[in-house]
Order: structure tokens, then C-alpha cells, then sequence
């Protein structure tokens, strides 16, 4: 089913055109164009980028990603509110994690999926899966030294009285 999906937004004085079309649904052509409304003739901004259909979603994100770029280099404080980015972007951002996702989260981890592809395998941020590993008892940083089972933190290997939760004994040896 082909379609073309054309929004034109004004800003100032100045006219942006941003068109999606497909003639075949095997490819979609993203074209921007810019003028000034006093001489449209002349474009500001033109540019066209052809995909497979296929890429859209993971072409999306890049493009989503290059807006906030030029939104820092153009000094604009918030051009998309982060929630609504995030929401976007990562659809589970702000579910809360079910146990089939958590065993799921510490396989992949273990079967040494990169973060960014466990991340989006999920459908949410990096950030989200380094920070639900550290909540298993897994440590992101050095998966070579975690075991399937959980890594020990330093507290483990300390003695109870090193760590305050038992009094030490004050006689030597026990006796």
C-alpha cells in the first residue's frame, strides 16, 4: 500500500517541509526541504534519504538522535521532552521488570550479549539493564568475574565484624 505523509511547519519567517512517501512499501524516501517565506524559490535546507522499509525503526532512532544533536548545537534548552524521547525510543522505559525478564536479562548477560543489543532486545536503555544487573547482584563492568549464580560483593568476603553485624570476639582464639 503506497502512501506520502507530508507536514510543513513554519517557524519565523522560515518554512520546513518534511515528507514520507513509499510507492511500493519495499522502500520509504524521508525528504526535507526549507525556505524562506520570502524567497521559497531558494531552498535553506533540502535533503533525501531512500531505505529499505525494513530499516525504518533503527533508522528512526538515528534520526531522532541527530535532532537532539542539532537541538544542542542550535542552543535549544529541550527540543523533546526526555520522557516522551525515552518513551519513543524504549518502550518498556518505566515498566517494571517481570522475573521471565530479569532471567532472561542475566542469560544474555552471561552468554555475553553487548549491553546496547540487551537493551534493546528489551526495549529499554542502557542504563535500565547496567542498573537491573547491579540490583541481581551482577556487575556489568567485569562480566569475566560474575558467576551465573551472582557476584559476591566485598561485604561477603569480610568478616561479620569487619562489617558491623557481629560483635568481634574479645578473647583471642576464641578462649
Amino acid at each position: 500500500m503506497a502512501f506520502r505523509h507530508l507536514n510543513e511547519l513554519p517557524l519565523g519567517d522560515k518554512v520546513f517541509r518534511i515528507e514520507l512517501a513509499s510507492e511500493d512499501d519495499l522502500t520509504v524516501t524521508l525528504t526535507l526541504t526549507g525556505w524562506s517565506e520570502a524567497d521559497p524559490q531558494t531552498p535553506l535546507a533540502c535533503g533525501q534519504l531512500r531505505l529499505p522499509m525494513g530499516d525504518v525503526a533503527t533508522v528512526r532512532i538515528a534520526l531522532n538522535r541527530a535532532l537532539r544533536a542539532l537541538a544542542l548545537v542550535a542552543d535549544v534548552a529541550e527540543p523533546i521532552p526526555d520522557r516522551d524521547v525515552l518513551r519513543e525510543l524504549f518502550p518498556g522505559h518505566g515498566a517494571p521488570w517481570v522475573p521471565q525478564h530479569e532471567e532472561e536479562l542475566l542469560r544474555r548477560f552471561h552468554d555475553g550479549e553487548s549491553i546496547a543489543r540487551t537493551a534493546a532486545r528489551f526495549g529499554r536503555t542502557p542504563d535500565s539493564v547496567r542498573t537491573k544487573l547491579r540490583e541481581l547482584g551482577h556487575d556489568p563492568r567485569h562480566p569475566e568475574h560474575c558467576p551465573p549464580d551472582g557476584c559476591l560483593s566485598w561485604s561477603r568476603y569480610a568478616s561479620p565484624a569487619l562489617v558491623g553485624s557481629a560483635p568481634a570476639d574479645p578473647t583471642p582464639n576464641g578462649s
